[in-house]
């Protein structure tokens, strides 16, 4: 089975992104990695996620718009790309 990597790229969603991560985490895949990647919010959303501790991985960068932070998790995912 392939890993798959979940890239959610955020900015300023902190009341959002919870259901958003508990919904990639609750997948029947067995093998996922969540990426959050943080495109310099300024709101509550490194608080919020910090509570998902090490199920999901979280990527802080000074904002560089959707495609940036895309990027961002693309390059630091680790799944397999092969279905």
């Amino acid at each position: 089975m392939s890993r798959v990597s979940v890239i959610i790229p955020t900015y300023n969603q902190a009341r959002f992104v919870a259901a958003t991560v508990k919904s990639a985490l609750a997948q029947t895949c067995p093998d996922v990695e969540v990426i959050v990647v943080d495109d310099g919010s300024t709101d509550g959303t490194r608080g919020v996620l910090a509570a998902f501790g090490d199920r999901i991985r979280y990527i802080y960068q000074e904002n560089k718009g959707l495609s940036g932070a895309r990027n961002t998790g693309f390059l630091a995912s680790q799944g397999d790309g092969d279905f």
